[in-house]
């Protein structure tokens, strides 16, 4: 799935189904692409390596078809142009509570005067200054997918003025953070976690605003599925691998029933 296509799917309420990259390699980028996925993230926060990678990664992503958004830490705004210049169709913000901490997300990623977003002509954004740069600030011109994690109990209960900003595409809930934040680490059944993922959802869908989960397994994402949930990521690249390597790793010295 491409901008285009992720764009109108999420436009037209469709679910989306990605994963993260924690994993500086392109290979791995293109077999996740090619695995059918609709788009990756790109873990600057969590990954093993920092924005001198995202060329090839962003490369990849679209070589296979799989939309590249990258994770800025809102520590590292900086990047945030920088990722956008590179090609990446959007932004994830993790750690956002406040409707100030979102709005100020959504300018990085918009030109003066509408943001504080960095300008220039050569961008592989702009095939290096093959378009126009008024294509980006012309009117009507596409702007970034702005993806913002609602991660902390403060964020649950400050939900509504982050709802309020203009420009977020999509709610994201970090059920680890989440859960976290509650006293409640990892323990994602847990009434209490699935009470207030539930009270996001249903706040985020009175506002008509797309709803993203991260799920550990396909059992998982099919239920938030189920509850109305629509930008859905699904373990990550190591976590793939070490599961499949483990089952395989187990399945060679099984004995089958006699």
């Amino acid at each position: 799935m491409n901008e285009e296509r992720l764009r109108q799917a999420l436009d037209a309420r469709q679910v989306v189904y990605g994963t993260w990259v924690q994993t500086p390699s392109p290979e791995m980028v293109e077999i996740i692409g090619w695995s059918g996925w609709d788009f990756v993230i790109l873990d600057l926060e969590h990954g093993a390596y920092g924005s001198e990678k995202l060329p090839h990664l962003i490369r990849a992503a679209e070589a296979a078809q799989a939309a590249p958004l990258v994770r800025v830490p809102l520590n590292a705004g900086h990047d945030v142009g920088k990722a956008l210049d590179l090609g990446a169709v959007g932004i994830v913000a993790p750690g956002v509570t406040s409707g100030a901490a979102a709005e100020a997300v959504v300018r990085l990623t918009r030109f003066p005067p509408k943001g504080s977003r960095g300008a220039s002509p050569s961008t592989r954004q702009l095939h290096y200054s093959g378009v126009p740069f008024a294509s980006l600030t012309a009117e009507g011109a596409l702007q970034p997918l702005v993806v913002v994690q609602v991660e902390a109990q403060l964020a649950t209960s400050d939900l509504g003025s982050i709802l309020d900003i203009a420009g977020l595409s999509v709610i994201f809930i970090g059920p680890y953070d989440l859960s976290t934040s509650l006293g409640l680490a990892g323990q994602f059944e847990h009434p209490k976690v699935r009470g207030a993922i539930s009270e996001i959802v249903s706040q985020a869908a009175g506002r008509n605003m797309a709803v993203g989960i991260w799920a550990p397994d396909a059992a998982s994402a099919r239920f938030w599925v189920e509850q109305g949930v629509r930008f859905i990521t699904v373990s990550n690249n190591e976590l793939m691998l070490f599961n499949a390597s483990t089952a395989l790793r187990r399945a060679v010295e099984s004995r089958p029933p006699s």
